[in-house]
């Protein structure tokens, strides 16, 4: 019995302790905003390179051709879906950001990859990064003077100069560059033909 009654009285006095709450968790609060990005024209440009120097021999037992194929046309693929209009300026960006790391892969794993050269050079061109675009057209050029690249080179040059073709849009920014016009005349010194530098022209009379 007076067990129980001591009980009963440890209960009530426990009844009327406070009790202690537990503290609620801190509000939660959005992330911040992430900076925005740099805009193209203050990305770092490349320094010039010599258009002198000839281009370093490499066996093939030291290029992956395959993988640079491979990577090229995986790159491309991402530019085309970036000039689509359905995509929005984000996916864009990201989709030109991955490209350019492909196309940098692929020249690493064979640095003779006409394609991924010339892609290379317009995806530079597109975000302002012209020097780095004319050091990939300068060794594009390197490249045409070896037989075995002679016939891709000159092709992609065809869209570059606009020859029998529209002109490659990529570069549209660069027309107006000096050091693209000089490139440009390089490219056309020993072939007869007048109208070679004639998307350079006439985008030099339509502004």
């Amino acid at each position: 019995m007076k067990l129980a009654l001591a009980l009963a009285v440890f209960c009530l006095a426990a009844c009327h302790q406070k009790v202690e709450l537990t503290a609620p968790p801190p509000p939660l609060r959005p992330e911040p905003e992430p900076s925005p990005t740099t805009s193209r024209n203050a990305l770092k440009d490349c320094e010039p390179t010599d258009p002198a120097s000839e281009l370093k021999p490499i066996g093939f037992d030291a290029r992956s051709i395959p993988e640079g194929t491979r990577l090229s046309d995986q790159a491309r693929a991402k530019l085309r879906t970036a000039e689509s209009a359905e995509v929005d300026r984000g996916t864009r960006e990201q989709q030109i950001t991955e490209a350019v790391g492909d196309l940098l892969t692929a020249l690493a794993a064979d640095p003779y990859n006409v394609s991924a050269t010339y892609s290379l050079a317009g995806a530079y061109a597109r975000v302002g990064r012209k020097q780095c675009s004319i050091n990939l057209l300068t060794r594009l050029l390197q490249m045409r003077a070896h037989p075995s690249k002679h016939a891709e080179v000159e092709s992609n040059l065809d869209r570059l100069l606009g020859r029998r073709q529209t002109l490659d849009p990529d570069f549209s920014e660069m027309r107006r560059d000096d050091r693209f016009r000089a490139l440009i005349s390089k490219m056309c010194e020993g072939t007869n033909d007048p109208n070679c530098v004639y998307g350079a022209q006439r985008d030099n009379r339509e502004r």
